[in-house]
């Protein structure tokens, strides 16, 4: 076999599969989808390639599921509603919007690219944060590996000296020995805990408390003020955009806001005003939890019967002030965790070398 066909032959043209579906696999598959009925591909056929070209063996497998569905009759929307866990709900809506209006390729197009930009807000809030969180762990493992291993060999040391410890020495020297007494059954109980509290924040309890103390808590409510924000505009831009009516968009919204009951709730009650006649400004003001710029936006939106192109030109800034509130926090906590990691070093060294520090002062 000559070299171009050992290339030919191990040429990675195509990437390895793999079981589970990624964000990354919904929005190529939103993609090719688009494209293909943009471009006149009837929608059967493009569900087939769009299932053959996926990775995601999983996804894979929806779509063929999707297309048997389709081609037995069933409209796409109900086929992918049959899988939630890939289609979320308001997916679902825009798409049956594209299905009544025979708009399906510009529909998709606007879809794929509002997940496009949650994907990238996404990323920007875990790399906004990877560091502070890097920091805490650096600092924990070092604190406990200090702890377990560093300072029983210097307590042993000062007992077989005989020496008397100073107060901090000594309380450093206890919380070592229960590191090492009671460390394994420390780690068994965190993470029970971390269990138990991941557990109840799936709960509508747990989600209810979590968000409502979250609200109130200084720098982490405006975060989650303005996060929330960011949603609504993007979301009811896209639904009505795609010619989904307003009480319609607004049930749409409260399946986007499932998880955040305290802002689920608030649209509900929103959308009861709705109903009854009421403007949608004044019923968003009067839930308390929407911003004051918000209300007037969409007041001037419902005056001039541009409701769906004020929020489209409202969601950048929500998004671009949510990004600024990150950076700030993480900028006001780097140098927190630094300054609380090297005190607690620090203190651990002083209370290590100190006794030695008067033993060999009384030797003088």
């Amino acid at each position: 076999m000559g070299f171009v066909d050992f290339v030919l032959a191990h040429a990675r043209v195509s990437s390895k599969s793999h079981a589970r579906i990624t964000l990354d696999d919904k929005m190529s598959f939103f993609q090719q989808i688009s494209t293909l009925v943009s471009s006149g591909t009837p929608l059967l056929q493009s569900l087939h390639q769009g299932a053959e070209q996926s990775q995601s063996n999983k996804l894979r497998v929806a779509l063929e599921e999707i297309a048997w569905r389709v081609s037995s009759g069933s409209s796409f929307h109900e086929a992918a509603a049959e899988h939630p866990r890939i289609f979320e709900p308001y997916w679902v809506e825009v798409i049956r919007t594209g299905e009544l209006t025979g708009q399906m390729g510009p529909v998709l197009i606007e879809l794929n690219k509002q997940i496009r930009e949650s994907r990238e807000t996404r990323r920007k809030v875990t790399g906004a944060l990877m560091y502070p969180i890097v920091l805490v762990i650096v600092a924990i493992l070092a604190v406990t590996i200090m702890l377990w291993l560093v300072v029983p060999t210097f307590a042993g040391m000062f007992k077989d000296m005989g020496a008397k410890l100073p107060a901090i020495t000594q309380l450093v020297v206890d919380a070592s020995a229960a590191v090492v007494s009671y460390g394994p059954y420390a780690l068994v109980a965190i993470i029970a805990a971390v269990v138990g509290l991941k557990n109840y924040m799936g709960t509508e309890s747990g989600r209810r408390n979590f968000s409502g103390v979250g609200l109130i808590t200084p720098l982490i409510g405006p975060l989650l003020v303005q996060m929330a924000m960011y949603r609504f505009a993007s979301n009811i831009a896209l639904l009505l955009k795609a010619g989904v009516p307003l009480l319609e968009t607004m049930g749409v919204l409260i399946g986007v806001f499932q998880n955040n009951p305290i802002y689920r709730d608030a649209l509900t009650r929103a959308r009861g005003r709705v109903a009854a006649g009421r403007p949608l400004a004044v019923s968003l003001e009067e839930t308390g939890l929407f911003t004051t710029m918000l209300t007037n936006m969409v007041h001037t939106g419902e005056e001039s019967g541009q409701l769906a192109a004020v929020m489209e030109q409202l969601a950048p800034y929500y998004k671009e002030k949510m990004e600024g509130l990150i950076t700030k926090v993480t900028k006001m906590l780097e140098p927190l965790i630094i300054m609380g990691m090297g005190s607690t070093i620090a203190g651990l060294m002083l209370a290590i070398y100190m006794p030695m520090f008067e033993m060999a002062g009384k030797v003088n």
